[in-house]
Formats: structure tokens, sequence, C-alpha cells
């Protein structure tokens, strides 16, 4: 090796001028027969290395292969404040297709935000006609409850109602309007259930129930229940006492949805048109009873509903309820003998407790003999039986319930 230029002659007799990578000799002068993979010429001779394709290198030469012309980005000027704005492809159409770089956000096009705000729109108007329904729904029921029990106080007054009612007294136009108010209770506040529809025969029968609560709400719920359950009979009646119909308000409001005074002649006028007749023998009695004997049967009166069935020849059908002695306990008794009242009850609002009203199997006045109503051989045992199914009913129903308010 010639000292000072670092060079000496290869075996091909040129000069070396360097060193591959791989350890062979840059020499001058030998004939290229090829290129190396950066861009150099591969020749044959003598050297000390080869490439990876077995020639042995002597020369490289710095002429690179030809490629193709790419279009540079504008070079910002030193003095700009501006970056150069990165080339984008297209497809002619003016829409870029240019994959987004890493770590950035793809900004939608026009299409795509017209898109979304439509979206948005149908979204909002959606929303706005089913809040309007439900609104006008919730609205138009409340205004219907409204409605009702203003015109229930006008006809607890004495002051309103329709032109005309029936003859004991109903006014259907009023019971109309009460109507959403029973719905409610019936359906969603005390959810009665009712079981033994089915043992209530065609053409009239005696419905002889437990009187319980300290406002008696169990006839027209009763009523009710058997329109719901029942829609193939007559509408039923249900009777009311003397101390209740003559009740400033109560007694009118009552006699005004459907209640009819309890006397032999409405009850036996009733049982004539082939319709269920509703009584509570208990009366007073039942209703005025203190919450820590709820659900205890007092006296059944004095027989009058099995005299009634006996003279009727009609069946007598036991009914137990239970709830309402929850639903409007007796807490107290105000004296009120001065107005012509036995007495003012002190409850609280109606409590959501559920209801369950159970009708036994119908009793035959001639299973117990033949004879007059006023024979007391034949009119004891029915109201015995009367008693005994009520009591039997009312147990059954209290052990089989888990909960006040649940059933």
């Amino acid at each position: 090796m010639q000292k000072g230029t670092g060079k000496r002659r290869g075996g091909s007799g040129g000069p070396i001028s360097g060193r591959t990578p791989a350890g062979g000799e840059v020499v001058e002068g030998a004939t290229p027969v090829g290129h190396t993979p950066g861009g150099g010429e591969v020749r044959r001779g003598r050297g000390g290395g080869s490439t990876p394709g077995g020639g042995e290198v002597h020369r490289v030469t710095t002429r690179p292969a030809r490629a193709k012309k790419q279009r540079r980005a504008p070079r910002a000027d030193a003095g700009s404040d501006e970056e150069p704005e990165p080339a984008r492809a297209g497809n002619g159409n003016g829409v870029d297709h240019a994959p987004a770089r890493a770590g950035s956000r793809e900004v939608p096009g026009p299409g795509a935000v017209e898109a979304v705000v439509a979206t948005a729109r149908t979204s909002l108007q959606l929303v706005r006609a089913v809040a309007s329904q439900a609104l006008s729904g919730r609205l138009g029921k409340a205004l219907q409850a409204a409605r009702g029990l203003g015109a229930a106080l006008k006809a607890s007054l004495g002051i309103g109602g329709g032109g005309q009612v029936d003859v004991y007294g109903k006014d259907p136009e009023l019971v109309d309007r009460l109507q959403p108010i029973s719905d409610f209770l019936y359906d969603s506040y005390w959810r009665v259930s009712v079981m033994g529809a089915e043992h209530i025969p065609q053409g009239g029968a005696i419905l002889v129930g437990n009187h319980s609560g300290a406002i008696p709400a169990d006839g027209p719920v009763l009523r009710q229940a058997l329109q719901r359950e029942r829609p193939d009979l007559p509408e039923a009646r249900w009777l009311v006492e003397d101390q209740i119909f003559d009740t400033p308000f109560l007694g009118t409001l009552f006699n005004r949805m459907g209640a009819v005074r309890a006397c032999p002649e409405n009850a036996f006028r009733l049982l004539e048109e082939r319709r269920p007749v509703i009584v509570f023998p208990e009366g007073v009695q039942g209703i005025g009873k203190p919450f820590q004997q709820r659900y205890q049967l007092k006296r059944l009166g004095r027989g009058g509903f099995a005299k009634l069935a006996v003279r009727a020849g009609l069946p007598i059908v036991p009914v137990a309820i239970v709830g309402a002695e929850e639903s409007m306990p007796l807490l107290a008794k105000l004296p009120t003998r001065f107005l012509g009242l036995p007495y003012v009850p002190v409850t609280v609002p109606p409590l959501p407790a559920k209801w369950t009203i159970r009708f036994g199997e119908p009793l035959s006045p001639g299973s117990t003999g033949t004879g007059p109503a006023e024979d007391p051989a034949v009119v004891q045992p029915l109201v015995d039986g009367t008693r005994g199914a009520i009591e039997g009913m009312l147990r059954a129903i209290l052990d089989e319930r888990h909960s006040v308010f649940r059933g």
C-alpha cells in the first residue's frame, strides 16, 4: 500500500480507491457487468470481496439509477411564519383521499356534517312529538279527574249534576265524569283483585259482604268489580243504610253514583229486575269498629237479607272484602248526634292498600227448608251459613296475604 494516498493497485491492475461494506476492494479500471443495490457498477477482476450476487467489486461509481421525478412541496421562506401545506392526493373531483397522519383527526366533509345535522333534527322532532303526546295524555286525564271531582262536589251539595236521574236517583252523567277516578283507584291505586266471580248466577242474586273502612267505599268498588268481571250481568246496585244515606254530602253523592236506600221495598224491586243486589247487613257497626277489630264480623242485622232471599226465591252469594280496613282506618269518632248523625269518622286520606274481593258458593234458600220468610227455622240457617262463609273467606285471604300494600 502506498503511503500518503491510502491507495494501492488491485489484482486487475487498477488503483484501489476504497472498500465495500462486505470487505471487497474497490478497484478502478474493470469492465462493468452489473449494478449493486445502491446503484454502483459491478466490474470483474481480482478484488478483496464480492457482491451478494457473487461478482467482485472493483469500482463503485456515483452514478445513481434514474428515478421518476417527484413533485416537491414548496419550501417555506426562512422568514415566513406559515408552514408549507402538505401535498394531497386527489381523485380529480376535489375530494381528498390522503390517509390521515398518526395522531391527527380526520375532518368530516360537508356531506357528513349535513347528515349529522339532519339526524339530530329528526331525533329532536321525534322527542318533541313523544313528549307532546305523553303530556297531552296526562293533562287530559288530569283535567278529566278535576272535572269529575268538581262534579262530585256539586252533586254532594245538591247544586249540580246531569239533567236526568233514574228512578233510584242515579245520575249517569256524573258516573261518566267520575269514571277516570274510579278506574285509577281500582286499577293503579288499590289494585283490586277478584276471585270467584263465576259463582254469581244469572237472573238476580243477593250479594252479602262484610262492611269495612271508615268511609264505606266498598259498595262502589264492589259494583265496579262486577262490571269488570261479569259484564254479562245487569248493573249491580248497592243498598245504603239510613245513617249513611241521610249523611250530608256523602249520602247525596252515593245516591247520585248509584246507591239505593236500604229498605225491603227497594231491594225486592231491584231483584225483580233480575239485578245483583249488594247488601252490607253489619250496617254502621261494620264501618264503626276500631282498627284493632278489623275483619271481625259484627251481627248481620236481623236477618233481613235472608228473609228477602226466601221471599224472592233467589240465592245468597257471600262476599269477602280485604283491604278497605287498611285503606281508610277508623282512628276516632267525633260525636255529632246534635246534627242527626251517630258520629263523624276521623281517618286518613285513602292509603294504597291492595284490595282483594272473593265471591263464595251461592246459598239457596230452599236448602234450609221450606216455609214463610218469617219462620226463624228457615231464615236463621241462611244467616249462619252466610256468616260462616264470609268469615272463612276472610281468614283464607288474610292467611294468604304477605303484605298490606303488596298483597
